[in-house]
C-alpha cells in the first residue's frame, strides 16, 4: 500500500475513534522533540502568554507542537487536523506512546522526559508503562541497567527485611524512572553495539529545524566504541562447538582458580599434570566465570617454547559451581546517583555489582552513612561490563563485626544451609528414650562385655567411633573399631534422608557446630559410655608386631566404658603419674587399669603402623589449625593456641584409617559398580619440580617422583625433630599448594588409575567411620550392609550415586571454607581485642614490592606492602635462577631513639610483625617492625 492510499485510510477512519482517543490526539499533536535540543519543549506560538494561576503552564500545554522530520519512511507523522499516518493503524493514544514516544528514549534527556511526565497525555498512560518498557530491544541500555534484564519485573520489588512499597502511578516514582540512565542517551548499550548501529533508522537524519544534519560519527566516538568493546565480553561459542573442540584437543575443559590476592589472575589445571597450569589474565578472558566453575578455555598463545605458560581464555562454561551470591556492603555512587548503588563484595574474586533502586533498603539514599557498616547478602543478575556486574540486595545480614552477624554471613556466602530439620521430620526416627527391642540385639554380636572407649577432643559432641582389644589365647590380639550404626536409624527414600543428603556434613565453626542430622537423632547414635548402643564394628587379628592376620565385619551392640579426651590417652601413653586422678567416670565394670593396658597396646600397634605407613610411600603434609579459647559470657576469645599432633590423635587416625582402608576393598569388591570410594589425584607435577628447583640452592632436597620420596625429603625440615617451626610451616605450604583436593567418586566406569590415593599410597580408600557427620559414611554403611546380608542391595542408579557424590564434594569443601573463615574472624577479634599485636612472621616469598609471612603463633598468611609508609627505602633484589631467591633489601631511616639500619630479608627469615584491626573492620593490618 502507498503512503498516499495509507494516509487515506487512516483519515476515513478518523471518524470511528472514540472521544477519549480524538480528546487526547488534539492534546499531543503539537509536541516537537527535537534531537539536536532534545530536553526544551517548543512553542511555534507567539501569543501573550495570561499572567493569572498556572495560566502560563495551561497555555504552552495548549501550544505545544510535534515538529516531525522529514523522512517519512522511516517515522510516522502527525498532520495538523490531528490525524496519525503510520505503517499500522493506531487506534488509541497507547499506540501513539508506543510508536512515537517510545523509540525517541535512547536520544533524549532524562530532563526532558521528567517535565513529560507531567502532560496529560502521559498521566494518562501510566496505566500502560509497564508495556513501554516490554519493548526492550528499541533501548539503548548499558549493561548495568535492571530493566534490561529478563528477569526483572518494572513493579519495584523487596529485599525480605527491607521491603520497598512504591506505587508505580506515584509522581515520585515516575520522576525516579525518568532519570534511570536507559532514558539517557549518555549510555551506550555495550553488548548490543550492532543493534544500536540498526537502531538508528528511527531517528531523523535531518531535523525540521534550518534543515542541519546530525553530527556524524568523529574519532571521539570511535574510541569510545573501541572502549565499549574492550568493557565488553565475548559471547560463548556453542554446545556442539564444545564437544567437537573437547574431542580434537583443541579447547580444554577444567576447574577455575582465581587468585584471592589477585583477581585478575586466574588458572586452569591442565589435563597433562606435569605441564604448567593455564593462565588466564584478566576479568576478559574469564569471561564472566567465577571461583570453582567448570569451564572450557581456549588457548591463546600456542608457543614453541615448552618453557613458557601458557595463556588462555574462556569460551563457555560447563558448569556453574559459584553460587553467584557474594557478602559485601553497599554504597552511594560517587555522583550520588538515584537509580544504582555500588555493591562492594568482601571477596575481591567477585566484581563489583551495580544494584538498581528498586533493591534498596528503606531511606537508604537519605541514610546511607547509617549502612556503611551494614552487610548484606547479594546476587549477581547478569553480567555484560567487564567492570561492574549487575546485582540485587536479597537479604540485609547485620552490622559487621558482630558475631552472631559474621556467622550468618560465613554460612550465606559459602552457600551451606542450617535451617534446622521441621516437625515433618520427627516421627522418622526414635525419641531420646529409645531402648534396642530384643530382637535386634539377637540378630546382632553383642558385645557389652569387651573395654570399649572413645578417645575425642575435649569438647565433642558427636562420638562416631570407638575402639576395644582383647588378647587372644593364641598370643594374638582382637582389636575393634566400633562405628556408630546410623543408617539403622536413617531409613531411605524419605524426606529426613533428603535432607541429609542435602546437607551432606555437619558444620564447624569457631563458637558452634551446625549438625548434618536432627540434634536429637546424633545424640541418639553418639556412642556415649554407659548405655547400650548400635554399631557397625569391624574386627581384626594382629600379631604383637603388628601384622594383620585376618579381619571381619559385623552389627553389634556395645557398651562404652569410658569417655575419654586426648589429653587422658596422653596422658597413659606418657606415663603421666597424674593420669589416674584426671581420669574419667568409668562403668559397665571396668577399671582403669582396664582402659589403661588397652590404650598401651593401641597405642603401640598403631605407632607400628604409621611407621610402615610411611615407609611403604605414604605422604602427610600438616595444615596447621588454630583453636580458640573463648570467654563464656562474652563468646570472645581470650586466648588462641595452635593445634598439635600427638600419639594419641595419631592412635586414633590410624585405626580409622585401616578400618576405611578395609571396607573399601570389600565395598568395592562386592558392589563393582555403585562402590561410594574416595581417591586422591596426582598434584601438578610441573609446580613440584619447579618448587624442588627453587629449594636446591637453600640446600633443601625435594625428590618429588612419588609421595613416598617427598615426605621422606621433607621430613628432615619439617619432622618432630625439626625445632625450627617457621620454616616448617613455611615448607608445608609450599608442598601443599600444588596438590588437588580429594574427591568422592562413584566406581562405574572408572579406570584403576582412578582410585588411586596419592597421599596415603593406595589403591582403594573410603569414609566409613564418620556416619554422624558425613553422609559419604552413610552411603557406604547401606552397601556394607547388603555385602553382610543385612539388607538387599541398594538398587541405586549409577548417574544418583554419582549426583550424591558430587553434592558430598561440594559441601565438604563449602564446609572446610566456612571454617577457616570462622578461624579468620575470631583471629581477626583476638588481634583487635590485643593490638597492637607484636608477634614473630616467617617469610614465605619476596617480590618486588611486597612480601608474603606465615604468623607463626596464628600460622595467619599476611602480605606487607612497602609504598609510601614505610620509613626509609627498600630495593628487591631478583635472582634469575629463581623467585625463591630473591632477597629484600631494607634500608631503616634513623630516628630521634634509632639509628639507621640495614635489614636483609629473603624466604624463612624470621621477622618481627606488627598486627591491628583494619580501618574496614574485616581484615588485618600488618606492619614489618623496625628490627633492634
Amino acid at each position: 500500500m502507498s503512503a498516499q492510499k495509507k494516509q487515506e485510510h487512516l483519515i476515513s477512519s478518523k471518524e470511528s475513534r472514540n472521544s477519549a482517543g480524538k480528546e487526547q490526539t488534539s492534546q499531543v499533536q503539537n509536541i516537537a522533540i527535537s534531537s539536536e535540543n532534545s530536553g526544551n519543549i517548543v512553542s511555534e506560538s507567539k501569543t501573550e502568554i495570561p499572567k493569572g494561576k498556572n495560566a502560563k503552564k495551561k497555555e504552552l500545554i495548549k501550544n505545544l507542537h510535534i515538529e516531525m522530520p522529514a523522512n517519512t519512511e522511516t517515522r510516522p507523522q502527525v498532520q495538523t487536523a490531528g490525524v496519525i499516518t503510520s505503517n499500522n493503524q493506531i487506534n488509541s493514544v497507547h499506540q501513539l506512546f508506543l510508536t512515537q514516544i517510545s523509540p525517541l528514549y535512547a536520544a533524549t534527556s532524562s530532563k526532558y522526559l521528567e517535565n513529560l511526565s507531567h502532560l496529560p497525555h502521559y498521566q494518562f498512560m501510566q496505566s500502560h508503562f509497564a508495556n513501554v518498557f516490554r519493548i526492550q530491544d528499541q533501548f539503548g541500555s548499558a549493561p548495568n541497567t535492571p530493566l534490561n534484564h529478563v528477569n526483572c519485573q518494572f513493579n519495584p520489588g523487596s529485599t525480605p527485611i527491607t521491603p520497598l512499597n512504591y506505587e508505580a502511578s506515584s509522581p515520585r516514582f515516575l520522576q525516579n524512572v525518568m532519570q534511570h540512565p536507559l532514558l539517557n542517551q549518555a549510555y551506550s548499550r555495550t553488548n548490543n553495539f550492532q543493534h544500536r548501529q540498526e537502531y538508528r533508522t528511527f531517528l531523523p537524519s535531518q531535523s525540521n529545524n534550518g534543515g542541519k544534519r546530525l553530527p556524524t560519527k568523529n574519532k571521539n566516538s570511535k574510541k569510545k566504541d573501541k572502549d565499549n568493546q574492550d568493557k565488553s565480553f565475548e559471547p560463548y561459542i556453542t554446545a556442539e562447538e564444545v564437544d567437537i573442540g573437547l574431542k580434537e584437543n583443541i579447547l580444554l575443559e577444567g576447574a577455575l582458580r582465581i587468585n584471592p590476592k589477585q583477581f585478575l589472575h586466574s588458572y586452569v589445571s591442565s589435563s597433562d599434570r606435569s605441564e604448567q597450569d593455564i593462565f588466564i589474565d584478566g576479568v576478559k578472558n574469564r569471561n564472566r566465570a567465577l571461583e570453582g566453575d567448570v569451564v572450557v578455555v581456549q588457548i591463546i598463545n600456542q608457543s614453541d617454547d615448552d618453557n613458557k605458560q601458557k595463556k588462555g581464555k574462556v569460551v563457555y562454561i560447563k558448569e556453574k559451581v559459584h553460587t553467584r551470591t557474594c557478602i559485601g556492603l553497599l554504597k552511594l555512587m560517587p555522583d550520588k546517583n538515584r537509580q544504582k548503588a555500588l555493591f562492594i563484595p568482601r571477596d575481591y574474586r567477585i566484581p563489583r555489582l551495580n544494584i538498581p533502586f528498586t533493591c534498596w533498603p528503606d531511606n537508604f539514599y537519605t541514610e546511607a552513612k547509617n549502612y556503611e557498616c551494614t552487610l548484606f547478602l547479594a546476587k549477581i543478575e547478569d553480567w555484560f561490563d567487564t567492570r561492574f556486574a549487575l546485582g540485587k540486595i536479597i537479604c540485609n545480614i547485620g552490622q559487621t563485626g558482630d558475631l552472631l552477624t559474621e556467622a550468618k554471613a560465613i554460612l550465606a556466602q559459602t552457600d551451606l544451609d542450617v535451617t534446622p530439620f521441621g516437625p515433618e521430620v520427627r516421627d522418622l526416627y526414635p525419641r531420646l528414650d529409645y531402648v534396642i527391642p530384643e530382637k535386634e540385639i539377637h540378630i546382632r554380636e553383642d558385645c557389652r562385655n569387651l573395654c570399649i572407649f572413645s578417645i575425642d577432643p575435649a569438647n565433642c559432641r558427636d562420638i562416631d567411633d570407638a575402639v576395644s582389644c582383647k588378647k587372644l589365647e593364641n598370643g594374638n590380639y582382637e582389636i575393634g573399631v566400633h562405628i556408630s550404626d546410623v543408617s539403622h536409624f536413617l531409613s531411605e527414600n524419605t524426606i529426613l534422608d533428603e535432607k541429609v543428603a542435602d546437607k551432606a556434613t555437619t558444620i564447624y565453626l569457631v563458637e558452634k557446630a551446625y549438625h548434618m542430622l536432627p540434634d536429637d537423632l546424633c545424640m541418639l547414635c553418639s556412642l556415649f559410655p554407659g548405655v547400650d548402643k548400635l554399631a557397625f564394628s569391624v574386627f581384626w587379628e594382629i600379631t604383637e608386631d603388628a601384622k594383620v592376620l585376618n579381619h571381619r565385619f559385623s552389627k553389634t551392640v556395645i557398651h562404652s566404658c569410658c569417655q575419654l579426651t586426648y589429653d587422658h590417652a596422653q596422658a597413659i601413653l606418657d606415663d603421666k603419674k597424674d593420669a589416674e586422678e584426671i581420669f574419667p567416670e568409668l562403668y559397665n565394670g571396668f577399671q582403669y587399669k582396664d582402659v589403661y593396658e588397652t590404650v598401651k597396646v593401641l597405642g603401640k600397634m598403631s605407632s607400628i603402623f604409621r611407621k610402615s605407613r610411611f615407609e611403604n610411600g605414604a605422604l602427610r603434609i600438616d595444615q596447621p589449625k588454630v583453636y580458640f579459647h573463648l570467654n563464656p559470657t562474652t563468646g570472645l576469645p581470650d586466648g588462641l593456641w595452635i593445634y598439635e599432633s600427638k600419639e594419641s590423635h595419631q592412635l586414633i587416625e590410624e585405626f580409622m584409617l585401616l578400618a576405611n582402608m578395609t571396607v573399601a576393598k570389600r565395598v568395592y569388591d562386592d558392589h563393582p559398580q555403585l562402590a561410594f570410594l574416595r581417591c586422591h589425584p596426582p598434584p601438578s607435577g610441573y609446580m613440584l619440580q619447579e618448587l624442588a628447583k627453587s629449594l636446591k640452592p637453600m640446600g633443601i632436597e625435594l625428590d618429588v617422583s612419588s609421595a613416598g620420596n617427598l615426605y621422606q625429603s621433607l621430613l628432615p625440615h619439617v619432622g618432630p625433630d625439626n625445632t625450627d617451626k617457621g620454616k616448617a610451616m613455611v615448607l608445608n605450604m609450599l608442598c601443599a599448594k600444588p596438590m588437588t583436593r580429594a574427591k568422592y567418586f562413584c566406581a562405574s566406569g572408572c579406570e584403576d588409575d582412578d582410585f588411586h590415593h596419592y597421599a596415603l599410597n593406595v589403591p582403594l580408600y573410603t569414609h566409613f567411620t564418620s556416619p554422624i557427620r558425613r553422609y559419604a559414611d552413610i552411603m557406604v554403611h547401606r552397601l556394607l550392609s547388603a555385602s553382610l546380608n543385612y539388607k538387599e542391595v541398594p538398587k541405586w542408579e549409577v548417574d544418583k550415586v554419582r549426583m550424591i557424590a558430587a553434592q558430598c564434594n561440594k559441601q565438604k569443601y563449602n564446609a572446610k571454607r566456612a571454617s577457616e573463615l570462622s578461624t579468620e574472624f575470631y583471629t581477626l577479634k583476638y588481634i583487635e581485642k590485643n593490638s597492637p599485636y607484636v608477634t614473630d612472621a616467617v617469610v614465605v616469598e619476596v617480590r618486588e614490592k611486597y612480601i608474603d609471612v606465615i604468623i607463626v603463633a596464628m600460622s595467619l598468611n599476611r602480605r606487607i606492602f612497602f609504598n609510601n609508609d614505610f620509613p626509609g627505602e627498600h630495593k628487591c633484589i631478583k635472582n634469575e635462577a629463581g623467585t625463591k631467591l630473591s632477597k629484600m633489601e631494607l634500608v631503616w631511616k634513623a630516628t630521634k631513639n634509632a639509628p639507621l639500619i640495614k635489614q636483609v630479608i629473603e624466604v624463612f627469615s624470621i621477622v618481627k610483625v606488627e598486627l591491628n584491626r583494619d580501618e574496614d573492620m574485616v581484615k588485618v593490618d600488618t606492619k614489618l617492625v623496625r628490627p633492634i
